[in-house]
């Protein structure tokens, strides 16, 4: 499990519902309803940022294993999938030809993800990506920020 490895004695202080999201083995789903915004929609378009709407629908599947972690995020009927694995104490997602590393902290309701390190082809660009995860006992919200793309936010609960 990447985020027990990565948060270590933190990861204990998530709520209920992050916790039991991230040390569940193998495959997982978790779906909500997220609020999608553009602040260029051209940019979104390019990134391959979800189509703007106020009730869009979300499923996350994880495919975990004890090294990485596969992250499909379908917005309405589009998927998008990343690779999650932990590299020099950054989580590393890796999409296509991007790769970012976020240092993950864990506060009061949950966990904040800030951007330290983004490439594309391997070449540093200045991507800033602000997340977080805030939890309850039985779902969470998220909320995503990508500088000059957009951003989504929305409320999350774990599938059977």
């Amino acid at each position: 499990m990447i985020y027990r490895a990565l948060l270590e004695a933190d990861f204990e202080k998530l709520p209920p519902a992050l916790r039991a999201f991230h040390s569940a083995p193998g495959k997982r789903c978790a779906a909500g309803t997220m609020i999608v915004r553009h602040q260029s929609a051209f940019l979104a378009w390019l990134v391959g940022f979800p189509s703007a709407g106020e009730r869009v629908p979300m499923r996350l599947d994880v495919a975990a294993t004890d090294e990485e972690e596969v992250w499909t995020r379908w917005f309405g009927g589009v998927a998008r999938s990343s690779t999650q694995r932990v590299e020099n104490g950054l989580l590393m997602e890796t999409v296509g030809p991007v790769r970012i590393g976020f240092q993950i902290q864990v506060c009061e309701k949950g966990m904040q993800f800030h951007s330290r390190h983004a490439w594309f082809w391997g070449i540093p660009v200045p991507l800033q990506i602000e997340a977080s995860a805030c939890g309850g006992d039985s779902s969470w919200e998220v909320e995503v920020k990508v500088a000059h793309v957009g951003s989504y936010r929305g409320m999350m609960a774990m599938q059977p």
